[in-house]
């Protein structure tokens, strides 16, 4: 979306904000885990490590970001070792709903924000994959045009969504100083 043109004051975006025409501050960062349908589970079998994805009998869905349609390995670390993994990709969507319900579906392994996956292990809809290995947050920026004048009633929804995000979503780690600035 181009805020500018289409006049919006702000926006929540996933993952690192490029854009040096915005000014982003840093909201949360939200934990990632690996997550699988039982339908897909009992189809494949069940992956003892990040790996195995990669192989012929396992699928993947992935989420391609609107912005650069690059599909984007994620990165799992355990014991101080990392390993890459993009998976094969069944289906690729940039649409986080369409990219659980095709988790849901059992179309293949999917990397979820806690937060999205929590509501569906409790019914037990999807499984979690590789427990004993960490993979880094996804950090939530809120962003706005550098040019367009901070209102009041913005700074204030701003700093509400800063203030609800650190209560379920806490910033972990800091993201580069050029890209964290305070409205």
């Amino acid at each position: 979306m181009d805020l500018i043109d289409e006049n919006v004051d702000c926006v929540v975006r996933g993952g690192e904000v490029t854009n040096l025409s915005l000014v982003a501050r840093h909201a949360a960062d939200l934990p990632l885990a690996v997550y699988a349908a039982p339908s897909y589970l009992e189809r494949t079998g069940h992956p003892n490590h990040p790996s195995e994805l990669e192989l012929p009998h396992h699928r993947t869905v992935s989420f391609s970001w609107s912005r650069t349609r690059r599909l984007f390995p994620h990165t799992i670390r355990r014991d101080g070792k990392s390993i890459d993994v993009l998976g094969r990709p069944a289906l690729v969507v940039d649409d986080g709903h369409a990219y659980l319900a095709a988790g849901l579906a059992g179309m293949g392994a999917l990397w979820l924000p806690s937060y999205m996956a929590q509501a569906h292990v409790a019914r037990g809809e999807l499984i979690p994959l590789f427990t004993d290995w960490h993979i880094d947050p996804m950090p939530m920026y809120v962003a706005f045009p550098q040019n367009r004048h901070v209102s009041a009633k913005l700074r204030v929804f701003i700093d509400w969504i800063v203030a609800l995000m650190a209560q379920h979503a806490p910033v972990v780690s800091r993201p580069p100083l050029h890209m964290d600035t305070d409205p």
